[in-house]
């Protein structure tokens, strides 16, 4: 079998650069001309002009965008020299809508060169990582903004090589220059004299240059390499970037705090709105949402959630990567502005996390199958069984009763188009004989369409699903899924931190009236939740809440209108108002828990920590936390649970498509001025069968990623 390893790795490898450059050049040929397209066109156009006529001085004075270097816009000034000269595209402002009139054969040709760019990168990671390489190859943001005449091919690219060179140097373990150092530096100068975004590469690199230098105890000795390193990128990028040679400092300061401006005073950007979390949005969306037919699936999603379960296998073979994806991140969500094309700096990172998540589970695969007939059976006697029936079977029927039967109700509602136009069929036995006569084939399967009602209840199968999970997934520029996964694990991990923290202080030796404060702490859990809801309505109401009357009265200056102001001005700021409410809730049973937890850690532990010599951060982490975590999950899963189905707080503050609970109830209702929306049943019944299946496939990854079951095996 070894004989054929290298001859499949190339094969794999070839495969992989052949499906890059196909799905790039699909795009190429069917994408619409997009935002932006014509102001680098334009740009290409001037510096291919200025090529055509060997007028080589005019790079100096050309740079049309000057927000950001030229060497990208130089690269498809020459991807269009063997096309016929056209006229100039005309300028248009930055608010402007893509220009439909381009010309297509500069287009296809610019197009063209940024999609070799693109497969490129591809083929080089491939080399590397051929599963990555794959990942990458399919990324449909990726594909997009490659394959269209936008900036980002060739940083993508060069900051790849950077980050590759930087790594064979690290492995050839010499504390110097050599080639693959020079290539590094080079490499990195180069993508900033493309695109300065991508620049957060060599951040990464000096990250991961200290922290080894580090672990070797030869910081001094490699400030030196390090700074020539970088002084070597800094020259590259002045030698590729003209523009910036007759007046390097004005021109320079000028181009980087063009974005600040940019951010606070374009239109374009007032009207996206786009919150702090965006970035996020964009990992696990996919444009296919945009442009139907130009995409063969949308995979990025997928390859954003096994990123996510293969970042800490990542980190123990290659931190770099691990320091790449989340310094790009981290630097995207303070990026002024958050357009779709800025994740193309992470997406090679993202890819290989990716493929060590596909390992992740190939390995946790092999075990369970390794260990199958070797894992204890618990065997209970007939006998007890016998005995335990009497009382099992009163909590099963509660149990059928109670969820099951409602459960197979709403699965079977779904399978139907039942809505307030069939409400008198449906309760004649239209429901019962539509789904019984549809699933052995008497009645046909009509489409499952969404907004649409019949007279009559029709079967239409499963036709509702994937219609259903299109609309939670991306409907006008809302996504109810993202929105409700990202308010679970925000609302969660508030809570839980909030909880935690205060039933350490509470543990103390020596905290006074410890009892008091704790029933204290619990009194909103013991409120019911709509009146807390409606209590914190109050507060925020716009006009007439609390907050607004006390900007009103104590001024413009004052706590209360500035909170004001950055609630209403901020496109991030508002989440705050409904994260207050849910920590305020949530956290005194988080409270309760990790109290009772604590009161279970063994004082002999603590005491043989503290004669080691543990500071209270050690302790926490090497003692008290490992202990204290298999019961604070059934918590957090809890907790989850009821975050995920949230209702009452953005019911009451009119947020009807937040979650999925609130979206199920309002379609639901016919007289809740939902729209079109209301009133249907069937795709309520969809929505609620969807939020189950969620709910047990993240309880069940959750489980497996914290390995509750074993209880305490680390600590």
């Amino acid at each position: 079998m070894k004989h054929f390893q290298i001859p499949l790795r190339i094969l794999a490898i070839l495969l992989v650069i052949f499906i890059a450059w196909t799905l790039r050049a699909r795009a190429v040929s069917l994408l619409p001309i997009d935002f932006d397209e014509d102001d680098y066109l334009r740009a290409g156009q001037e510096y291919a002009h200025l090529i055509r006529t060997s007028n080589w001085s005019g790079f100096l004075e050309t740079n049309y965008r000057p927000e950001h270097p030229p060497l990208a816009k130089i690269i498809i000034g020459l991807s269009i020299l063997s096309a016929p000269e056209e006229p100039l595209t005309p300028e248009a402002l930055t608010s402007a809508g893509p220009n439909k009139f381009l010309a297509r054969e500069l287009v296809n040709s610019a197009r063209t060169v940024n999609a070799i760019l693109g497969t490129v990168t591809v083929a080089i990671l491939a080399l590397i990582n051929p599963l990555a390489g794959l990942f990458l190859a399919g990324h449909t943001f990726t594909i997009k903004y490659v394959s269209q005449i936008m900036l980002e091919a060739l940083p993508a690219l060069t900051s790849l090589i950077a980050v590759l060179s930087y790594l064979k140097w690290k492995q050839s373990k010499r504390s110097g220059f050599n080639g693959w150092l020079v290539l590094s530096a080079i490499s990195l100068g180069l993508t900033a004299a493309s695109k300065y975004l991508y620049c957060v590469v060599g951040i990464a690199i000096l990250v991961d240059w200290y922290l080894d230098a580090n672990e070797k105890d030869t910081v001094k000795a490699s400030l030196r390499t390090a700074g020539l390193w970088g002084v070597l990128a800094i020259v590259t990028f002045f030698i590729f970037d003209p523009f910036l040679w007759p007046n390097p400092i004005t021109r320079l300061g000028e181009s980087i705090f063009y974005h600040a401006g940019y951010a606070s005073g374009a239109t374009e950007v007032d009207n996206a709105g786009y919150p702090i979390w965006q970035p996020i949005f964009w990992i696990f969306f996919s444009p296919s949402v945009w442009h139907k037919g130009v995409f063969v699936f949308p995979f990025d999603p997928f390859i954003a959630t096994l990123a996510f379960f293969g970042l800490k296998r990542l980190w123990t073979r290659e931190r770099l990567y691990v320091l790449w994806l989340g310094i790009a991140m981290l630097f995207l969500f303070f990026w002024p502005t958050k357009w779709p094309q800025y994740i193309i700096t992470l997406t090679v990172p993202l890819s290989i996390a990716a493929a060590e998540g596909i390992f992740l589970f190939k390995d946790n695969l092999v075990t369970w199958w390794q260990t199958r007939k070797t894992r204890a059976k618990i065997h209970y006697p007939k006998a007890e069984i016998r005995r335990a029936l009497p009382w099992l079977i009163p909590g099963l029927i509660a149990f059928a009763i109670l969820t099951l039967f409602p459960l197979l109700f709403q699965f079977g509602v779904s399978l139907t188009n039942f809505s307030t136009a069939s409400i008198r069929d449906g309760f004649n036995g239209g429901i019962w004989r539509s789904i019984s006569q549809g699933i052995t084939g008497q009645l046909p399967t009509m489409p499952g369409e969404i907004g649409t009602r019949a007279d009559k209840v029709n079967f239409v199968g499963l036709n509702l699903y994937p219609n259903v999970f299109s609309f939670i997934a991306y409907n006008n520029n809302w996504s109810v899924l993202f929105f409700n996964v990202l308010w679970t694990v925000l609302s969660v991990l508030l809570q839980c931190g909030l909880g935690l923290g205060v039933a350490l202080l509470l543990w103390q030796r020596g905290v006074r009236l410890g009892k008091f404060w704790q029933a204290l702490f619990i009194l909103p859990w013991a409120i019911p939740e709509m009146i807390g809801a409606m209590m914190w309505v109050n507060i925020f109401q716009r006009d007439w809440g609390w907050l607004y009357l006390a900007a009103d009265k104590f001024g413009k200056e004052s706590f209360f209108a500035v909170s004001v102001n950055a609630l209403e001005q901020s496109a991030s700021m508002w989440l705050i108002v409904f994260l207050l409410p849910a920590v305020w809730y949530g956290f005194p049973f988080m409270m309760l828990a990790a109290s009772i937890g604590l009161k279970t850690v063994p004082k002999e532990v603590l005491d043989a920590a503290a004669i080691d010599g543990a500071s209270i951060w050690q302790t926490f982490k090497y003692v008290t936390w490992p202990l204290l975590l298999p019961l604070l999950i059934p918590a957090i899963i809890v907790r989850g649970i009821f975050a995920f189905n949230q209702f009452y707080l953005f019911q009451a503050f009119g947020f009807p498509d937040s979650t999925l609970a609130t979206l199920s109830y309002n379609i639901f209702n016919p007289t809740n001025g939902f729209g079109r929306f209301g009133g249907q049943f069937a795709v309520s019944a969809t929505i609620n069968i969807i939020t189950v299946i969620l709910l047990m496939f993240f309880v069940m990854l959750f489980n497996r990623w914290s390995k509750a079951g074993e209880g305490v095996t680390y600590a």
